[in-house]
């Protein structure tokens, strides 16, 4: 590709991005056609092509075969070298932040949550369900393990008004001195699907994170989010 054609598809791609990121296209809207595009910045279709599949690989839009370019919206990114707050990193972006427990239970460990957790037959933990939105549109499906026997008690709160976190720190004096998580690419199930709003096999990210206070582990949770929406990056040094 020589200097002349990467100018004009970078100047298309800029072009877009910026509509995207100051709200001149929304979340969901249709782009202008190829055509359109072609006749708009004078270029040809193949610098258009190009402009959007740099747009498709960084997620700001989704292109659908034969229906055309539709936009992602906001992106989040989360660091991952150190703990994070969910309700902050959305709400640093000017969006707002909230949480629907979708169910509290106690139940068995089954031999998974035995080897996750280092817990033995018979222990019980708290099994807690929530959905994190942003401006009322769920980005990630949550699933945490407790131990009961460090939290008893803890299916009393509601945890679509009160932090975990904090609810563990101000009532069990409980203090995560560390955590780490695990990341991996997946497809949506159907399930999850639902959840997020997603479409079944759409890209997803699947984290699990193990939350220790010193050596005992006191959270291990399984977390589902759509790729489009949230992105991690790791600080080296």
């Amino acid at each position: 590709m020589n200097k002349k054609n990467t100018a004009l598809y970078f100047k298309v791609y800029e072009s877009i991005r910026e509509g995207i990121e100051s709200g001149t296209y929304a979340e969901g809207d249709k782009l202008p056609s190829e055509r359109k595009l072609c006749k708009d910045f004078e270029v040809s279709r193949i610098t258009v092509r190009e402009a959007l599949e740099l747009l498709e690989k960084e997620q700001f839009i989704k292109r659908e075969h034969g229906k055309g370019s539709f936009v992602l919206g906001n992106q989040y990114t989360q660091f991952l070298n150190e703990l994070y707050s969910f309700k902050d990193e959305i709400e640093k972006n000017g969006d707002k932040a909230s949480t629907k427990m979708l169910s509290i239970q106690v139940i068995s460990t089954s031999p998974f949550l035995q080897e996750k957790m280092g817990l033995k037959d018979g222990d019980r933990v708290y099994e807690l369900k929530r959905l994190r939105l942003s401006n009322d549109t769920p980005l990630i499906y949550e699933v945490s393990y407790l131990p009961v026997y460090l939290c008893d008690g803890l299916d009393r709160f509601d945890f679509n008004s009160v932090s975990l976190y904090e609810t563990l720190n101000q009532h069990y004096n409980i203090q995560i001195t560390n955590a780490y998580e695990n990341l991996v690419a997946r497809k949506l199930s159907k399930k999850h699907a639902v959840l997020l709003n997603g479409k079944e096999d759409d890209s997803s990210m699947y984290i699990e994170r193990f939350s220790y206070v010193d050596n005992a582990i006191i959270e291990y949770t399984q977390s589902i989010t759509g790729s489009n929406k949230y992105k991690y990056t790791v600080k080296l040094m």
